[in-house]
């Protein structure tokens, strides 16, 4: 297994946790993300991304390397212990970060230290935590809209976890993608995890045919002008999106990250045209 820059800390965070007797998921997931948050790892590399959720900060991606660690047998089958196979990978690819891992967990002397530290120093994300009391927060309702492009799973859940988004409307025509985890019923099982309910409307999506060959802000302008003059035609699907943004916080979702690229951006003209804000995530 040809490892990345970031499973090659990850496998090392685990032996460093090993050598101080702590094996576990939860700790090994808090070490990463204490690594980002306060030790600059993810500029030098392409790192793990964190949403709030059921013990604290989280990550998908992260998971998923454990698991293709685990299958190599490069650590054990409860993807907490390096393995010697484990630590012969890492002799040969290097330990470059040992030093940083080892000053982060310096301060930590057991896995309740290291949990204690996250949950104090950074609350937002522990608002989806079962293992503390959570008290019941209330947001102003109010509407987003996000792309999917560029984004990790992590990333996007994080932007909407954050953000207290209650509900979010896919307004795809096909709410397919090449990245699965963005298909729809990968999407709403993710979104559901986190408490957040998906509503499709396709009605409101552009066929695919009238998407190609998109190369030019002016190819861009000529689809969105002609998409504009079906909106009356969609009044019924518009109102809706309204007054359910007026009774809670829902993103609009599409792929483009720019939404000045993106029809959700015509649609969020609207929007804003009957007196209500909406922030592009």
């Amino acid at each position: 297994m040809k490892l990345f820059n970031r499973q090659k800390v990850l496998l090392n965070t685990i032996e460093e946790l090993n050598e101080k007797n702590i094996n576990s998921r939860r700790a090994i997931v808090k070490s990463l993300f204490l690594l980002k948050e306060e030790h600059n790892i993810s500029t030098q590399m392409s790192f793990y991304h964190f949403f709030a959720y059921k013990q604290g900060p989280f990550s998908h991606l992260c998971f998923d390397d454990l698991r293709r660690l685990r299958d190599n047998n490069l650590v054990d089958d409860e993807e907490t212990t390096i393995t010697p196979k484990g630590k012969e990978v890492l002799s040969q690819v290097g330990r470059e970060h040992r030093k940083t891992i080892k000053t982060m967990l310096n301060k930590f002397p057991n896995e309740k230290k290291i949990t204690d530290y996250v949950y104090q120093k950074y609350p937002g994300y522990t608002i989806k935590s079962e293992l503390i009391e959570q008290v019941p927060k209330s947001s102003f309702p109010g509407f987003f809209t996000i792309g999917y492009e560029k984004k990790d799973i992590d990333q996007f859940l994080n932007a909407l976890v954050s953000n207290n988004i209650e509900l979010l409307i896919d307004i795809r025509r096909n709410p397919f993608s090449m990245n699965f985890i963005y298909i729809k019923d990968a999407l709403q099982k993710k979104l559901k995890d986190v408490g957040i309910d998906y509503l499709h409307i396709p009605e409101l999506g552009i066929e695919s045919e009238e998407r190609k060959n998109l190369n030019t802000k002016e190819d861009y302008d000529k689809l969105f002008a002609m998409y504009r003059q079906t909106l009356p035609l969609k009044e019924v699907y518009i109102n809706r999106i309204i007054e359910l943004g007026t009774t809670k916080r829902i993103v609009l979702l599409c792929f483009e990250d720019d939404y000045n690229f993106c029809h959700r951006g015509e649609v969020a003209k609207v929007i804003k045209s009957r007196g209500h804000e909406v922030i592009n995530l």
